[in-house]
């Protein structure tokens, strides 16, 4: 399987640092509102961000093996990603407040 030890830690320092992106999403939510039409933004940004992350993950494997991930290597790399889900979830409320304190 390609995710060894060595690659499972470059990308979980890779999706450590992701989650300030979620700033940026929320920054342009009403922008992305009007060309997505979404009916929540929270729902919205998560999905985006998640996707982000397992595209992110599937290129680190293609730039650096030269393949494309197998079935079983994607179940591997949505595992990864789904680990983080409490802590994007987190992110994603810590900035809901914000907006309402606005």
């Amino acid at each position: 399987m390609v995710l060894g030890p060595y690659i499972r830690k470059e990308i979980e320092s890779a999706i450590k640092n992701w989650c300030p992106n979620v700033t940026l999403l929320k920054k342009g939510e009403s922008r992305l509102q009007k060309i997505w039409k979404f009916k929540n933004g929270s729902d919205f940004i998560y999905g985006y961000l998640v996707g982000q992350m397992e595209g992110y993950i599937a290129g680190f494997i293609v730039g650096r093996h030269g393949k494309i991930p197998d079935s079983e290597e994607n179940k591997e790399i949505r595992k990864m990603v789904e680990i983080r889900a409490k802590e994007i979830r987190q992110v994603m409320s810590s900035h809901e407040k914000k907006d309402k304190t606005n």
